[in-house]
């Protein structure tokens, strides 16, 4: 099996370039039809490949169009932190459409996600505004909460940093702030 994941992964690799310099990437629907005749195994590993890849990029409508098919990939921080720095216009994105998996997301690679949101949101006035509803969402997790509160040096843990949140980890879930 081991010998067939390598070969699986050159194939995403190849493909993947691919459909990035065709400009098919650009839209699911002729992905699909691009990878139709591939082995199944191949599709499936790619189609979770891709769906990150529209998460990060925060192409929300090619991002549906996976889920419709049932591509799956186990989110980190730093793919919301890619879909937060894709975020340039109104209007609803990958964070808010994910939510739930944006708040209950568990991970420790929080620090330069962190300061890389802030920044990007510092240093661009013009448009934090659309950045506003996913930027609660990210302060709304337990983990940004309990890390924030833990390096309350860092220049963005006040930025980040819920109150109410932290009210409740301290009452409910205290070994979190340890």
């Amino acid at each position: 099996m081991s010998d067939r994941l390598h070969e699986i992964i050159a194939k995403i690799g190849v493909l993947h370039k691919e459909l990035i310099q065709s400009k098919k990437i650009e839209n699911a629907n002729e992905v699909f039809n691009y990878i139709e005749d591939l082995d199944s195994d191949v599709r499936e590993h790619y189609l979770n490949l891709l769906l990150q890849y529209y998460f990060q990029k925060n192409d929300l409508e090619n991002l549906k169009e996976l889920l419709l098919v049932g591509a799956k990939f186990d989110m980190r921080f730093s793919d919301v932190k890619n879909a937060f720095l894709n975020i340039k216009a109104s209007g609803e994105n990958v964070i808010e459409f994910m939510e739930e998996s944006v708040v209950f997301l568990k991970d420790s690679d929080l620090e330069y996600n962190l300061k890389d949101m802030y920044s990007y949101y510092t240093q661009n006035e013009s448009i934090q505004v659309n950045l506003e509803e996913a930027l609660e969402l990210i302060k709304r997790n337990r983990y940004v909460c309990a890390y924030c509160y833990k390096n309350e040096n860092k220049s963005y843990s006040k930025f980040f940093l819920n109150e109410d949140l932290l009210d409740s980890l301290k009452r409910d879930l205290p070994y979190l702030l340890n």
